[in-house]
């Protein structure tokens, strides 16, 4: 039955003489954003820019856009009125748009929150990649690539590594084709250039969104190609995966891609918080909690610690369009029906360098003159992690304080001060990752002095995930990274709690680690197979 709704709907979606519809006791019919006393694709259209922030609202046509009246606009609206255009679904019951109630400024009500200053922050609809192009979503529901419709899964949780992969041709291709590989083994599951996909919906910009059934276990990368010029860059595969799309603007031969949740059209709840900071000013702490967050709920939910939380949420002013972390998190949850909080800590402008700098000992040679590196204060910062935010988190959260439901993770100056917050507090991490970690800043004879304080072959040693790239500033990262690993292992850290991973093609930004997030949070959680 979804396969015949999903292709009437497309096909409606298609037609440019779809007729409108008029429902409304007052001026205004609701769903007529633009006004001109019908509701049709152009209101479709002018929402879903509104959605990608590509277009402002008024209050008026905030009121109309709010199709479902439930108070929020998103893509729900956007399909409801596209079903409603191609007779699938009534409209909703006829309602003067002056009498619906929506505020522009909503905020959250927790109370402790509230205290500190908390600005509610709405990540219902980030799904735009660094050049404005709006990726939605299909229209409607797909099957899985195993021929298992999604409506009639399992509504128990599972763990399986087989997962629903999703691929919005938005660059046009006439074919595309995904090879699957294992990094390790070098096992693929075709020869060049793969398998040619074909089971697909089209979303309302007339873009195919493909689907493929992957085993994660046996294959954690992919690329997608045309079968000719065009192809991805090596894209990671877990089961935080879900969809892709091509977000590079360039004709580079190896192009980057953006993430999406496919099945996460509830963006959960990100909140904003001002900390004091014992160096003296202020600190932003932002708080994601998934859209079925129950603060009551007998088992506890895991938490991820973030250093530049500045950028890791889809921020506008992130160079490099931020780390999409809640897509991860949202794929991880549609996956194996387990949720999790992130909290990113902010680190930025001017002391930046030092407070993602611990001071452990002397600065390899030269390295002083690129920051402010010198006596860095990376102690303060994990103090203020460890003493400050997590207890905060656990006292107005129902976050977990076991060791095992807690990970701390970075890049950059950011993978280092993680790495050092994760060996100093080991008790209270059980995963580290470590991301383009900036280990060059320290010579040998400070590494070595520091490790030595660690029972490095304990069983308390937390999982260390490194990456590295080796492009630009990633090349020059590359060998203390390599260095780190074999340090610890001759240290006798345990290898299995150990993973190097390093990406030929990867150059020193957050659409880097955009990529590889999926993968280190599915290791890091330590989720158990089926």
């Amino acid at each position: 039955m979804k396969r015949i709704l999903s292709a009437v709907l497309s096909a409606a979606l298609m037609l440019v003489s779809v007729p409108a519809f008029a429902f409304s006791s007052g001026s205004y019919k609701n769903g007529d954003v633009n006004i001109d006393g019908t509701v049709n694709l152009e209101d479709v259209t002018t929402i879903q820019l509104a959605i990608a922030k590509l277009k402002s609202f008024s209050d008026t046509e905030r009121k109309l856009a709010d199709f479902d009246l439930d108070g929020d606009v998103d893509m729900s609206d956007v399909t409801k009125i596209q079903r409603a255009l191609a007779k699938l679904e009534d409209a909703p019951a006829e309602t003067d748009s002056e009498a619906i109630n929506i505020s522009d400024n909503e905020t959250d009500t927790d109370t402790a929150a509230d205290t500190a200053g908390d600005t509610a922050v709405d990540t219902s609809s980030d799904e735009t990649d660094t050049n404005g192009h709006n990726i939605v979503q299909p229209d409607t529901d797909t099957n899985t690539a195993d021929g298992t419709d999604t409506e009639n899964a399992s509504l128990y949780p599972s763990v399986s590594r087989s997962v629903d992969i999703y691929f919005t041709n938005n660059k046009n291709w006439s074919k595309v084709y995904y090879y699957l590989f294992n990094a390790e083994t070098g096992k693929t599951n075709a020869a060049w250039p793969g398998v040619e996909a074909e089971k697909s919906v089209t979303n309302s910009y007339c873009e195919k969104i493909f689907c493929m059934n992957v085993n994660t276990g046996k294959f954690d990368r992919v690329v997608f190609n045309d079968g000719a010029s065009n192809q991805t860059v090596n894209i990671y595969l877990s089961r935080a995966s879900s969809g892709f799309y091509i977000s590079d603007s360039t004709n580079a031969k190896f192009q980057l891609v953006g993430t999406y949740a496919y099945s996460g059209a509830d963006r959960g709840k990100l909140k904003e918080i001002e900390m004091d900071y014992p160096m003296g000013y202020k600190k932003k702490v932002w708080i994601w909690t998934p859209a079925d967050y129950d603060a009551n709920s007998a088992e506890k939910y895991k938490t991820v610690y973030m250093t530049d939380g500045q950028n890791i949420f889809n921020f506008e002013n992130v160079a490099y369009g931020g780390w999409g972390v809640t897509n991860a998190a949202e794929s991880l949850i549609s996956n194996v029906g387990r949720g999790l909080i992130i909290v990113g800590i902010e680190s930025t402008g001017s002391v930046r360098d030092t407070e993602l700098t611990p001071n452990i000992g002397a600065l390899r040679d030269g390295v002083g003159v690129y920051g402010n590196f010198e006596n860095g204060k990376g102690k303060e910062f994990s103090d203020f992690v460890v003493e400050t935010v997590i207890p905060y988190v656990r006292s107005n959260y129902n976050s977990s304080s076991a060791r095992e439901d807690n990970i701390i993770a970075g890049s950059s100056s950011g993978g280092l001060e993680a790495f050092y917050i994760g060996m100093e507090h080991h008790d209270k991490f059980c995963a580290v990752g470590a991301l383009s970690p900036a280990f060059i800043l320290f010579g040998d004879t400070a590494w070595d002095n520091y490790l030595k304080g660690f029972d490095l072959k304990s069983d308390d040693m937390p999982k260390m995930y490194i990456y590295n790239g080796k492009i630009g500033l990633e090349d020059d990262l590359y060998p203390f990274a390599v260095d780190m690993n074999s340090r610890l292992i001759k240290g006798g850290y345990d290898s299995n709690k150990l993973k190097l991973v390093t990406e030929e093609k990867a150059e020193h930004n957050e659409a880097w680690w955009r990529i590889v997030f999926p993968e280190f949070l599915d290791w890091a959680l330590c989720l158990p197979d089926n």
